[in-house]
């Protein structure tokens, strides 16, 4: 037994050593992540507040509060501005829309009459345009909601489903985690498996007295182990920048859900890596199948929200389970459904770790 697993391990020290060494290989294993990491930080900041210029006309109390209201908005980034300046903003696309308070908008408040607030807007694009169109009303009407003698009588009472907000690069590093754990197991699985036969170390690892089954598990371990070190690395980084911090026990399923994701990986790199057997086709097959499934498991919008027909075809891929667990364990303290995700993903897991190992045997017997 000692022999077996000094063998196991000097395998997977061998391909890991191999990996360091090869600047290529790190590159195409953290660079898709990265790269839409990278989307994900511009994105949320050009769709997160929207940047308006304030123009406030009437320097009364009303008035004032009312563009308090609008400062303080979740849905603005606003600039007070003067009327000149403000259109000048609007013409070079420095901000998507002009608020004007008018003057006169206290008289006119304290008389009861209509008292219109103006909003040009660059309607460049839909998304925007009705962004804006749906948050000054609503602005206007925590403005009525705060005064004593309010004419508007229907107040909105809003109770959270979760316990916390969470940003929108909070909740898209999930997806992007899965993406690297997917990338990183089956790429640098896949590639030190086809590695060994295109560069033909296969025939002296055959050669060399120890198990097959050694072989198998350390290209296997190797490949898990690479993977749940850069899931380390992601996750303490997340930690310490409060992006993603489990509470209490919630720790243990995510860390679960993890291994199980970067195990799934591996043993899905072995099975590429043995079948085709060349380097190039394993780089190019293991990333896009990878981004398939960072798209299925909800990369670019919440998988529950994509049309009917994608959801279902989402439901029969395992990485929607493990961003279904993660999120669940890392954002809202819940173990909702976990069982479920950790039986799929236990089972993807057992199902392809048994395949690539025999994938594997089988091309080292041929």
């Amino acid at each position: 037994m000692r022999t077996y697993l000094r063998a196991l391990i000097a395998i997977a020290w061998k391909d890991m050593g191999v990996w360091v060494r090869r600047p290529s290989t790190i590159v195409a294993t953290v660079l898709p992540a990265v790269g839409f990491m990278i989307i994900i930080l511009i994105s949320a900041q050009a769709v997160g507040r929207n940047p308006v210029a304030l123009v406030v006309l009437d320097r009364g109390p009303q008035a004032t509060r009312l563009a308090h209201s609008l400062e303080t908005s979740n849905a603005f980034r606003v600039r007070t501005e003067t009327p000149e300046r403000a259109r000048q903003l609007l013409h070079d696309l420095d901000v998507a829309a002009v608020i004007t308070i008018p003057a006169g908008f206290d008289e006119t408040y304290s008389a009861h009459r209509s008292d219109p607030v103006t909003i040009e807007i660059n309607n460049l694009n839909l998304d925007f345009t009705n962004d804006l169109r749906r948050s000054l009303p609503a602005a206007i009407t925590d403005f009525y909601a705060g005064q004593n003698d309010s004419p508007v009588l229907v107040q909105v009472q809003e109770h959270d489903l979760r316990s916390q907000d969470v940003s929108l690069v909070q909740f898209d590093l999930i997806p992007n985690l899965a993406l690297l754990l997917t990338v990183a197991g089956v790429v640098n699985c896949g590639l030190a498996t086809a590695r060994e036969f295109e560069d033909l170390t296969i025939k002296e690892l055959t050669l060399a007295p120890i198990a097959r089954s050694a072989l198998v598990g350390g290209k296997l371990l190797a490949g898990w182990t690479t993977t749940m070190s850069l899931a380390a690395i992601v996750l303490v980084g997340g930690a310490a920048a409060g992006l993603l911090r489990p509470a209490g026990w919630y720790w243990l399923p995510a860390l679960v859900v993890v291994a199980l994701f970067g195990l799934a990986a591996a043993g899905l790199g072995a099975l590429l890596g043995a079948s085709i057997r060349r380097f190039q086709p394993v780089i190019a097959i293991g990333i896009n199948l990878s981004l398939y499934l960072f798209f299925l498991s909800g990369g670019i919008s919440v998988a529950a929200f994509l049309p009917d027909w994608v959801q279902t075809v989402a439901r029969f891929t395992p990485t929607y389970y493990g961003v279904h667990a993660l999120q669940q364990a890392i954002f809202y303290q819940s173990t909702d459904l976990l069982g479920q995700d950790l039986l799929v993903l236990g089972g993807t897991a057992a199902l392809t770790v048994a395949a690539g190992a025999l994938a594997l045997r089988r091309s080292i017997a041929a």
